[in-house]
């Protein structure tokens, strides 16, 4: 996608990540769990049409089912205890919404009228 900084979203996702339900996780379990649901946002995208070679695809980016894919796909990695499912669910949680916010704040998102 043109525009979007991997590095630079990671920063600042990291940042605004309200930490009060992440008690005792580290910052680079933070960042590496950030790190990697970019990674699969971005293949979910791709897989989905929402985009195409890394340029805007003609399907619509659906929100629950993007979720859904980076939080299996993240818990198969890994292994997750059920603590770690909970960890996980907090980060990409938070990571949607962060998402979201850089995207717009760099003028990402179309939004249709």
């Amino acid at each position: 996608m043109q525009g979007y900084d991997k590095k630079e979203a990671v920063e600042y996702i990291v940042s605004k990540i309200d930490r009060s339900e992440l008690a005792g996780v580290s910052e680079n379990r933070i960042r590496s769990l950030v790190q990697k649901a970019i990674e699969l946002d971005f293949e979910y995208m791709e897989e989905n049409g929402v985009l195409k070679g890394g340029m805007m695809g003609d399907s619509f980016y659906d929100d629950d089912d993007a979720y859904d894919f980076i939080c299996e796909n993240l818990l198969r990695e890994i292994g997750a205890d059920d603590d770690e499912e909970l960890i996980i669910a907090h980060v990409v949680d938070a990571y949607m919404d962060c998402q979201q916010d850089y995207m717009q704040e760099r003028g990402l998102l179309q939004w249709e009228d």
